[in-house]
C-alpha cells in the first residue's frame, strides 16, 4: 500500500477533509481556508480557493453535496461554498449566506463559571462548533451536531434541519 503526502499551503489549525463521491476532488478546511486538492495530481492545490468570511471561525467540518461543500465551523454556523463558481454562496448584498444556529447545552459547573466571561459566550449561553454535519440521501435534510471548542467544557449542540 502506497501513500502520497501533499504539503498545503494553508497549514494554521487543518481541521477538516471531505471526499467527492464522483469526483476525484477533496476538500481540506483550516483555521480561515478551504482548500480543493485534485487527487488526480496532488501537487496541484487548487489556490483559487475562498478565504472564510470571518476568519475567527475556523473550519471544523465539510461535506460535499454535488457541487456544493457545506462548511461548519466555530461560532455555530454553516456556509456554502459553489465549487463551479469557486466562492462562497452569496446573498443579495453581496454577503456570503451563512446560516447560524441555535446555542446548545453547556453543563454548569466549575469550568462553565470560569469561561463565562470569556469570548466564547454571548451573554449565558456558549458558543458551539459545528464539529459534524450530513445530508440525507434525499439530500433535504441536514443534520448538524457539534459542542463547545473549549476543551474543559462538557456540552453538546444538535440539529436537523428540513
Amino acid at each position: 500500500m502506497s501513500h502520497r503526502v501533499i504539503e498545503l499551503p494553508q497549514m494554521r489549525e487543518n481541521m477538516a477533509v471531505s471526499g467527492h463521491d464522483t469526483m476525484p476532488v477533496f476538500a481540506v478546511g483550516s483555521l480561515d481556508h478551504l482548500m480543493i486538492v485534485d487527487d488526480r495530481d496532488p501537487t496541484v492545490v487548487d489556490l483559487m480557493s475562498a478565504k472564510l468570511p470571518n476568519p475567527a471561525q475556523g473550519v471544523r467540518s465539510l461535506t460535499f453535496q454535488g457541487d456544493i461543500i457545506t462548511v461548519g465551523a466555530c461560532r455555530t454556523s454553516l456556509m456554502f461554498y459553489d465549487v463551479r463558481k469557486r466562492d462562497f454562496i452569496m446573498d443579495h448584498l453581496r454577503t456570503p449566506i451563512m446560516r447560524q444556529l441555535k446555542y446548545g447545552f453547556v453543563e454548569d459547573n466549575y469550568d462553565f463559571h470560569q469561561h463565562r466571561s470569556t469570548s466564547l459566550t454571548l451573554g449565558k449561553s456558549f458558543i458551539h462548533s459545528i464539529m459534524t454535519h450530513c445530508y440525507d440521501d434525499s439530500g433535504l435534510r441536514l443534520f448538524a451536531a457539534g459542542g463547545p471548542l473549549t476543551l474543559e467544557l462538557v456540552g453538546n449542540y444538535a440539529a436537523l434541519w428540513e
